[in-house]
């Protein structure tokens, strides 16, 4: 999978390379071709140089290929969103927006709350119940609830239908 653009430039607002980022290439340069002659016969030390080296380069390349450049004149490409999901996903979150609205609703009219503290009270047990949730848990949970979506949705969740 490819990494998202963490910089976006139009290509005539690209910042340019200073001299001491020139300079600092050219010490690198320098320093390789050195140690190239000094390793010169070294089997084991030219190879260790030379994974170093590719290292380097492959960590260099995907910096580089994380910075989007849209050419001057043109619109930059749209984000990718929650309408560019599978469909199942767009049920499953549509899915969820509707049945935590009901529930808060219920929850109000139950407890003679008004929506923001129902709201509020729900946020708060489910803090207490399910602690802090890390991007790692959320993606686990979410994989689990598309697979028990796609395998047995009447089952394990309730699914909006979405008309075709």
């Amino acid at each position: 999978m490819d990494s998202p653009n963490t910089f976006t430039y139009r290509h005539s607002e690209m910042p340019p390379i200073t001299d001491e980022m020139k300079s600092e290439i050219a010490e690198i340069d320098f320093n390789v071709a050195n140690l190239i002659l000094k390793f010169q016969g070294n089997y084991r030390a030219l190879s260790e140089l030379a994974e170093t080296l590719a290292d380097s380069l492959n960590s260099c390349k995907m910096n580089l290929h994380s910075i989007g450049i849209i050419p001057d004149g043109e619109v930059p490409p749209r984000a990718i969103g929650l309408t560019d999901l599978p469909r199942t996903e767009k049920q499953i979150i549509v899915s969820t927006a509707m049945t935590s609205t009901v529930a808060i609703e219920m929850l109000a009219d139950i407890f003679d709350l008004d929506f923001p503290d129902a709201a509020t009270l729900i946020r708060h047990k489910s803090q207490n119940q399910f602690g802090e949730m890390s991007l790692e848990k959320i993606e686990q949970f979410l994989e689990q609830l598309t697979e028990a979506a796609r395998e047995k949705p009447s089952d394990h969740i309730f699914i909006a239908e979405i008309e075709t």
